[in-house]
């Protein structure tokens, strides 16, 4: 079990139930208890330091020691949930949170938080939860009153998501930041595999590299370790800047405390954390384009229309007049009124002229067909 002194702010190690380690160069030896039954290796993941106490949470979340004065004192009123594997722990309000994990089954996106008048775990409201997914495993930092969280891949190698979110801690509300290169390296392996600290404003990952990801100046840079180490463990303390880890070799376990600069080698690669967002903005352009062309063009047909109506010929059945823009009524004699009753009726179609004949000869006491042909052209002419 190894963590940081929240009083001190120097490195701590148990080795067994009763021994521990504390400084730098662990020259300083002390006797201590770890409850029963507990593991010690289930409280190295969730840590925390409020008012110069340390919090230790079990994997999965649950059991809560507070260690102080070199004593380790269970406070919880808790069970071990077994719900929140590799989930993300921090401070906020003087309280423990925990966001996200995985347990029972399932992945989690809910946050919990450590309430010290009931000494239980209890779940935190998310004002808009359902906007992030599920997840474990994620990277993540904490600046002023945002959480920044960063999983493209889980631990069971598949796409959650491909954007930063970052979680406002004033009114725990999720949004979602800029677009991950899906290319880093970084993304080759499952984050789980990663023990990651927060320096400064990085988030520094140790596995069979080191990798600095500065989500703020949008680089992601990979560097060989001056000497190759399995570390199993490790904590970072920033002051005075120095990295302590446990590491494996030939079956057995050392720990050792170096600046993190002497334990970062060389250079390999540097790339972008982020995609271009040059295809975005084309992408928003082209919608642009389409939609003012559609708009000019709805505004077009409009126009025509309104300039088709303006000439259109109405008819009012109710008070059997002939109307242009609804407003004007033509004044029309009775057999020009009835033709273009007819017209109307076929309107859209082709008719014979000889179909007019019946109106045209409803006063005449016999079919004239002189009379009607002259009727015919003179009202077909007006």
């Amino acid at each position: 079990l190894l963590f940081e002194d929240a009083k001190t702010k120097e490195p701590v190690i148990i080795v067994n139930d009763s021994t521990g380690y504390r400084g730098f160069n662990f020259e300083t030896r002390f006797k201590t208890e770890f409850p029963e039954p507990l593991q010690r290796s289930l409280f190295n993941d969730y840590q925390y330091q409020i008012d110069d106490v340390n919090y230790l949470v079990e994997n999965g979340c649950g059991i809560t020691l507070a260690f102080k004065n070199n004593t380790f004192t269970r406070i919880d009123n808790s069970f071990s949930h077994k719900n929140q594997y590799f989930g993300i722990p921090f401070v906020h309000d003087n309280k423990p949170h925990l966001f996200s994990g995985y347990g029972l089954f399932t992945e989690k996106n809910i946050i919990t938080y450590y309430d010290f008048v009931t000494n239980e775990w209890l779940l935190k409201k998310t004002n808009n939860i359902e906007s992030i997914s599920p997840r474990s495993s994620a990277f993540f930092l904490k600046k002023g009153t945002n959480l920044y969280v960063m999983d493209y891949l889980s631990g069971r190698d598949h796409v959650l998501d491909e954007h930063i979110r970052r979680l406002d801690l004033n009114t725990f509300t999720w949004h979602k930041e800029k677009r991950i290169n899906k290319d880093l390296p970084l993304l080759k392996t499952p984050f789980f595999f990663y023990n990651r600290v927060q320096i400064d404003d990085k988030i520094i990952s140790f596995y069979d590299k080191i990798i600095e990801v500065d989500l703020f100046n949008n680089t992601v840079q990979t560097f060989d370790y001056s000497i190759f180490k399995n570390i199993i463990l490790l904590k970072y303390f920033q002051r005075p800047e120095m990295v302590t880890y446990v590491y494996e070799s030939n079956q057995n376990y050392y720990v050792i405390s170096e600046p993190y600069t002497s334990l970062k080698g060389e250079l390999i690669s540097e790339v972008p954390l982020y995609v271009s967002e040059q295809y975005s903005i084309f992408l928003y352009g082209f919608f642009i384009v389409v939609f003012a062309f559609a708009f000019c063009y709805g505004c077009y047909k409009l126009y025509v229309s309104y300039r088709a109506k303006k000439g259109q010929l109405l008819y009012s059945v109710t008070k059997d007049q002939f109307f242009v823009n609804k407003k004007n009524s033509l004044q029309l004699a009775p057999l020009n009124k009835a033709v273009l009753k007819v017209f109307l009726v076929q309107k859209g179609s082709f008719f014979e002229l000889h179909s007019l004949n019946d109106v045209l000869s409803e006063d005449l006491n016999e079919d004239n067909y002189v009379t009607i042909n002259k009727r015919r052209e003179r009202i077909l002419k007006d």
